[in-house]
C-alpha cells in the first residue's frame, strides 16, 4: 500500500474531518496564515505536531478523528477561560443593543402596550375587592364555581403580565404562545360559569387523575434521571383517591376532558368541543397559530409574526414587528376572563368595571393594528425606495 508525505494528504479528507468537528474549513498547507486566534490557533498549531511525516492514507481519516478527540479534550477549558474573561464585555456590548432596541420598540408601541398594562391592574385590583366581600359568603354557600374562577383568574393575570413582558421585548411568537394558555382560560371561564357547581368540582377533582399519571411518568423515569423514589404512602394516597374518583363518577372520568362527561357528549370531550359549546370558537384561527410556535410542526420554524410578509429574514431574536395579534388577543381574552368572575356576584361596581375593561380593550385593539400597519407602511415605502435609487443607478 502507497504511503504519502503529510504535503501529499488529501485535501478534501482533511476538509471533512476537520469541518465535522470544528464546523470550519481549514487548509492544512495554511492554516496558521488563515487570520486564527487565541485557542483556535494554539489548536491548530498542536495537531500539526501530532501527525506523522508518513502515513497511510486509508488511515487518515481515523487518525485525525482520534488526535482531534484527543485535543478538544485537552483545549477545551482553555477556550472556557477564554470565554469567560472576555464574556463580560461581550454581555455588556449585547445588552446595551438590547436596551437601544427596547426603547424605540417602547417608543413605537407605548399607547397600546399601556392600555393592556392598563387592562391588567384595573383585573387585578377589581377582582381583589371582589373576592375580599364574597369570599365568605362563597365558603358558606360552598360555591365550589367562584373558588375556580378566582384560581383562574389569578393564573391569567399573571399570564397577562408575561405577554406583557414579551411584548415589551419584542417576542411576538413567545407572546402568542402566552396568549394561547390565556385562551384556553377565557373559554375554561365561560365553561365554568355557564354550570352548575358539580361541573366546577368535577374540575377540581379532575387534578388528582393528572396527578396519578404523572406519578406513574416519574416513578418510570425516576431512576434514569437520578431523582429519589416515591414514598409507598405517596403512591397509596394517589392510587386510591383514584379509586376513589372512578367510583363516584364512573370510568369515563379518567379520560382526557373527562371532568367534562355531564356536559359534552362522550366522542366530543376535547379543547375544541369546549370552544363550541360556549360559542368561542371563532378565535379558533388564532389559537391554531398559537400552537404551531408550541408544538414541533415545520410552519414555525418558516412563519413568524415578528417576520413583515414577503421577507426573508430568519429570525433568530427580537422584532419591533408583528405585536398586534397578540397584543390584542391578550386584551381581549384577560377582559372575558375577569368578566366571567365579576358577573359571579354582579354588583355595579363590578358591572361598570366591565364596561370600562370592555371600552379599554377596544382602543387597546385599535391602536395595536394602527402601530403595526405604520411599520408596514414605513416598510412598503422603503422598498419602493430602494427600487427606484436602483432603477436610477441602472440607467447611469
Amino acid at each position: 500500500m502507497n504511503t504519502i508525505t503529510l504535503t501529499e494528504i488529501n485535501e478534501r479528507i482533511i476538509y471533512k474531518i476537520l469541518h465535522l468537528h470544528l464546523y470550519f474549513y481549514i487548509d492544512i498547507e495554511r492554516g496558521l496564515d488563515m487570520n486564527l486566534k487565541g485557542p483556535m490557533k494554539e489548536f491548530y498549531s498542536e495537531l500539526l505536531k501530532h501527525i506523522p511525516e508518513n502515513i497511510k492514507e486509508e488511515n487518515v481519516t481515523n487518525f485525525l478523528d482520534n488526535v482531534i478527540e484527543k485535543m478538544l479534550n485537552e483545549t477545551t477549558p482553555i477556550m472556557v477561560d477564554d470565554l469567560r474573561k472576555s464574556q463580560g464585555e461581550m454581555l455588556e456590548d449585547q445588552r446595551l443593543l438590547r436596551a437601544e432596541f427596547e426603547a424605540r420598540l417602547h417608543r413605537r408601541w407605548s399607547k397600546p402596550l399601556a392600555l393592556l398594562e392598563t387592562l391588567i391592574v384595573i383585573s387585578l385590583e377589581s377582582s381583589e375587592e371582589l373576592y375580599k366581600e364574597n369570599i365568605s359568603i362563597a365558603k358558606s354557600k360552598s360555591n365550589i364555581k367562584f373558588e375556580v374562577l378566582i384560581k383562574i383568574h389569578a393564573r391569567a393575570c399573571q399570564i397577562s403580565y408575561e405577554i406583557l413582558a414579551l411584548l415589551r421585548s419584542g417576542f411576538a411568537d413567545g407572546a402568542m404562545t402566552r396568549w394561547r394558555t390565556l385562551h384556553e382560560l377565557a373559554v375554561l371561564s365561560f365553561f365554568i360559569s355557564q354550570n352548575d357547581n358539580d361541573v366546577a368540582q368535577m374540575y377540581l377533582d379532575y387534578e388528582f387523575i393528572e396527578r396519578y399519571y404523572e406519578m406513574l411518568e416519574y416513578i418510570k423515569y425516576a431512576p434514569i434521571l437520578g431523582y429519589s423514589e416515591l414514598p409507598k404512602e405517596d403512591i397509596d394516597e394517589l392510587t386510591s383517591k383514584r379509586a376513589e374518583l372512578i367510583h363516584k363518577y364512573g370510568n369515563e372520568f379518567e379520560k382526557p376532558y373527562g371532568w367534562t362527561l355531564n356536559v359534552l357528549d362522550k366522542k366530543n370531550r376535547n379543547f375544541k368541543a369546549l370552544e363550541e359549546n360556549i360559542q368561542l370558537d371563532h378565535l379558533r384561527p388564532y389559537y391554531k397559530l398559537a400552537c404551531n410556535y408550541v408544538h414541533l410542526g415545520p410552519k414555525a420554524s418558516s412563519f413568524s409574526l415578528g417576520n413583515i410578509e414577503g421577507s426573508k429574514i430568519i429570525i433568530a431574536g427580537a422584532s419591533n414587528y408583528g405585536l398586534a395579534n397578540p397584543g390584542q388577543n391578550a386584551c381581549l381574552s384577560l377582559t372575558q376572563i375577569t368578566t366571567c368572575l365579576l358577573t359571579s356576584y354582579p354588583t355595579f361596581e363590578a358591572l361598570m368595571t366591565c364596561k370600562i375593561m370592555d371600552k379599554f380593550s377596544s382602543e387597546a385593539c385599535e391602536l395595536f393594528v394602527e402601530v403595526q400597519k405604520q411599520i408596514e407602511l414605513e416598510e412598503d415605502n422603503y422598498i419602493d425606495e430602494l427600487e427606484i435609487n436602483e432603477r436610477f443607478n441602472c440607467h447611469h
